[in-house]
């Protein structure tokens, strides 16, 4: 993997945080806040000692990620090229660990499958129908997350899953309307479409005051919310 590869990949992951009928108005990327997106494809879980997390990865998070870097407008044709790289495929991180009585990470075993809006339910993609290229840009990633986030970037999993059902349609739209599933044992997490980041804020006919765009009513006054651009 190259120099320039490395760099873009250390300016995507940099910018990762993990916090522990009215029609939306969709955001253009240009103003899309990149950490509420990042903190929308993620949901955790914890249970006594047990700690569940799941990081859906859309392949938009790699452009918005890159919008304001300084080397975007030289190395277009590169970005592009590793963008499209991420977009052939539906990308899934976990993190399934225990605490245990000293204080250190138990790292458990993981049955990942995801299920689109029809109740379709996917398995991860046989490792030989992943490009080398792919494989490599995740080996490399997973090392970066885990300096990041220490014992917990340690317990890191990626799964690899197809973009696209049987029928042509994607598997997990971040703008589509219902809902996106990623099944972890028998734990199942829920992220609600279209991810908010994503849809304008709706104001509040009482107060002007915003909320989010994927409400349909206010949930002070229970006053039907209006979109900001009608």
């Amino acid at each position: 993997m190259n120099i320039l590869k490395q760099t873009l990949l250390c300016i995507c992951l940099f910018t990762i945080t993990f916090a522990f009928s009215q029609e939306e108005e969709i955001i253009p990327a240009k103003n899309i806040d990149l950490s509420a997106f990042i903190k929308d494809a993620q949901i955790m879980s914890k249970e006594k000692d047990a700690f569940k997390m799941v990081w859906w990865i859309p392949s938009k998070y790699w452009r918005l990620s890159l919008e304001d870097s300084n080397i975007v407008d030289s190395d277009r044709a590169y970005i592009d090229e590793m963008i499209d790289s991420f977009g052939k495929f539906t990308l899934v991180c976990i993190i399934n660990t225990e605490i245990n009585a000293y204080g250190s990470l138990d790292k458990k075993e993981s049955t990942v499958r995801i299920k689109d809006q029809k109740g379709t339910i996917y398995k991860p993609l046989d490792d030989s129908l992943v490009p080398e290229d792919f494989k490599m840009t995740l080996s490399i990633m997973k090392p970066m997350i885990s300096q990041m986030l220490g014992q917990f970037g340690e317990q890191l999993e990626f799964h690899v899953f197809p973009k696209k059902a049987k029928d042509g349609t994607l598997i997990a739209n971040p703008l589509s309307k219902g809902k996106f599933t990623v099944l972890l044992n028998k734990k199942e997490f829920d992220f609600m479409l279209p991810l908010s980041s994503m849809v304008e804020k709706k104001v509040c006919p009482e107060d002007d005051k915003l909320f989010n765009g994927t409400w349909n009513f206010c949930p002070i006054h229970g006053k039907k919310l209006k979109l900001q651009t009608k």
